[in-house]
C-alpha cells in the first residue's frame, strides 16, 4: 500500500473514532444511556414456558400470572376471531347474590309419579349456585349444573353428574327422560335396506362407477328409497374413499368431506329451510351477546325461508375435529354453547307464537349426538335423542346404514317443527301459551365467555369425552 494512502486511511479513522466520542459524550449529557443486556434464567424461562403450554397443568386461582410478550392484537382488526380472556383460570363463580330459586310447590308444576319434578329442579339449581360460589363450576365436570343456571335440564342417559343423582336419584331421572322422549315407530322399510346394502357392496367389490349407476336407475323409479335416504348414500359413493384415510382431517374437511352431505342430505330444501355453516352470529344469541364481548357463533345452523328471507334457527350445531377428541375442555364447552344457542332459538320461536321443540348436535370426531329441547313448566329439558357414528369410507357405510332409522326419527321431529314455525311467520298471531314459562339465561361475564384457561383431562368428566 502506498504511504500517502495508508496516512490517508488512518486520518479518516481518526475523525470516525473522534465523532463516536463525542456523540456518547453528547448522550450522556442528555441523560441518555444504554440497554445493559438483561440476565436471564434459561432453566427458569424453559421451566416457565413448559407450564404455560402444558394444557393438562390446572394453575389455581392463586397461580401468579403469566405475562406474555406485547404483540399486536389480531382482533382489533379482525372481526371474526373472538377476544380471548386473560392468561389465568376462569371459572364460573361471578353468582350475584340475588340470584336464587324458589324451593317451594307451584301448581305450574310438574309433577312424575306424585314426585314434584320442578321444584327438585329448583333445589338442584339452588345447589348449583352453591358449588359456584364455594369453588366454582367448572367446564370440563359441571357441564350439567352450568346449564342450569340458565334453566336448561341436560338429560344425558348414562351421563348424569353426582349432584343430579343425590338429588333426583338415577331412577327418576330415567322416568323424565323417557317421558320428555317417547320412543318413535319409525323403521327403515326393508326392501329399501336390501337395495341400499346391495349398492354398497357393488361399490366395493365391482365399482364405484357402476354401484352409482346402478343407484341412480333406482332413485329414478323408487320414491320410497328417496325418501329414506337413497340420495344420501349416493352422496357417499360419490365423496367417500374406498378405505379410511389415515390422516387425520381438519375440521374444514370433516364438515365438507363427511359431515356435510349427511346433513344436507336430511335437512337442507332450498325453497323452505337450508343449511348453513356460518361464520357470523345467529341473530337469536347476536341479541344477547354482552357488551363489549364476541359471542362465539354455532358451526352449524338450519334457517327458516320467509318471503324470501331467512327468519328463525330451528337446528344447531357445534364440531370437533378428530385432533381435539381428547379434549375434554373444549367438547364441555361446545356442549354448554349448543344448549344455551337451542334455548336462545326456543325462546324466539315461543316469542313468535310457535310451540316447537329445537334440534341441535355435537359432532366430536366422527361421532354425531343429537339433542332435542323443549320448554315444560320452567324448564328447558335438553335431551340425547341419538348417536350416529358418520362414515369416513365406503367400507363404513354399510355400518352407516343401521343409523338411517335415527337419522329418520329427527328428520321427523324437524319436520314438525318447521311446519308449526312456517305456519305462524305466514299467520302472525299472538305469543304461545309457554310465555309465561320462559326463564333468563345467565348473563354473567365468565358464563358469556366460558373461557376456562384451566384445560384439565384429569377432572371428572360425566361425558367421557377424551377417553373413548
Amino acid at each position: 500500500m502506498a504511504k500517502g494512502t495508508k496516512e490517508g486511511v488512518e486520518n479518516i479513522m481518526k475523525n470516525v473514532n473522534k465523532e463516536l466520542d463525542e456523540s456518547v459524550t453528547d448522550n450522556d449529557s442528555k441523560s441518555y444511556s444504554l440497554r445493559k443486556r438483561p440476565r436471564v434464567d434459561y432453566n427458569e424461562n424453559r421451566i416457565s414456558k413448559r407450564q404455560e403450554q402444558d394444557e393438562y397443568t390446572s394453575p389455581t386461582p392463586s397461580s401468579p400470572k403469566v405475562h406474555s410478550l406485547p404483540m399486536d392484537n389480531p382482533s382489533t382488526s379482525n372481526p371474526f376471531i373472538e377476544e380471548e380472556g386473560e392468561d389465568y383460570p376462569i371459572i364460573i363463580n361471578d353468582i350475584p347474590d340475588e340470584l336464587s330459586f324458589k324451593d317451594e310447590d307451584s301448581i305450574d308444576d310438574l309433577k312424575i309419579r306424585e314426585i314434584n319434578v320442578s321444584r327438585l329442579f329448583r333445589q338442584y339449581q339452588n345447589e348449583s349456585i352453591k358449588i359456584a360460589k364455594t369453588g366454582g363450576l367448572f367446564v370440563e365436570s359441571n357441564v350439567h349444573e352450568i346449564l342450569s343456571l340458565s334453566s336448561i335440564f341436560l338429560l344425558n342417559s348414562g351421563s348424569h353428574s353426582k349432584t343430579m343423582i343425590d338429588i333426583f336419584s338415577s331412577s327418576l331421572l330415567d322416568d323424565i327422560y323417557q317421558q320428555a322422549n317417547p320412543p318413535q315407530q319409525i323403521e327403515l322399510y326393508t326392501e329399501c335396506e336390501l337395495k341400499l346394502r346391495k349398492v354398497i357392496k357393488k361399490a366395493i367389490k365391482e365399482s364405484r362407477s357402476s354401484a352409482t349407476k346402478f343407484l341412480l336407475t333406482e332413485l329414478t323409479n323408487d320414491q320410497m328409497l328417496n325418501e329414506n335416504f337413497g340420495s344420501m348414500i349416493l352422496e357417499c359413493l360419490k365423496k367417500l374413499p374406498t378405505a379410511k384415510i389415515k390422516n387425520e382431517p381438519s375440521e374444514t374437511t370433516l364438515i365438507t368431506n363427511y359431515l356435510d352431505h349427511i346433513m344436507r342430505e336430511m335437512l337442507h330444501d332450498p325453497d323452505k329451510h337450508i343449511v348453513e355453516w356460518p361464520n357470523t352470529e345467529i341473530n337469536e344469541s347476536k341479541a344477547k351477546k354482552l357488551q363489549g364481548i364476541r359471542s362465539k357463533q354455532p358451526d352449524f345452523t338450519v334457517s327458516i325461508i320467509h318471503q324470501l328471507q331467512l327468519n328463525g334457527v330451528i337446528f344447531v350445531g357445534e364440531v370437533s375435529p378428530p385432533s381435539e377428541k381428547n379434549n375434554v375442555y373444549k367438547n364441555c364447552n361446545d356442549l354448554i354453547r349448543v344448549g344455551v344457542f337451542m334455548k336462545d332459538c326456543l325462546d324466539s320461536s315461543i316469542e313468535l307464537g310457535a310451540d316447537i321443540k329445537i334440534l341441535g348436535f355435537q359432532c366430536v370426531d366422527y361421532t354425531v349426538e343429537f339433542y332435542m329441547m323443549d320448554l315444560v313448566r320452567g324448564m328447558y329439558i335438553m335431551i340425547n335423542i341419538g348417536k350416529v357414528t358418520i362414515p369416513a369410507s365406503l367400507r363404513e357405510v354399510s355400518n352407516f346404514v343401521d343409523d338411517l332409522e335415527i337419522l329418520l326419527a329427527i328428520r321427523k321431529v324437524f319436520q314438525e317443527s318447521f311446519n308449526i314455525f312456517f305456519d305462524k311467520l305466514c299467520n302472525p298471531s299472538s305469543s304461545s301459551t309457554k310465555m309465561k314459562f320462559k326463564r333468563d339465561t345467565l348473563g354473567t361475564p365468565k358464563f358469556r365467555k366460558l373461557v376456562n384457561k384451566t384445560h384439565n383431562c384429569h377432572r371428572s368428566c360425566p361425558f367421557w369425552f377424551g377417553r373413548f
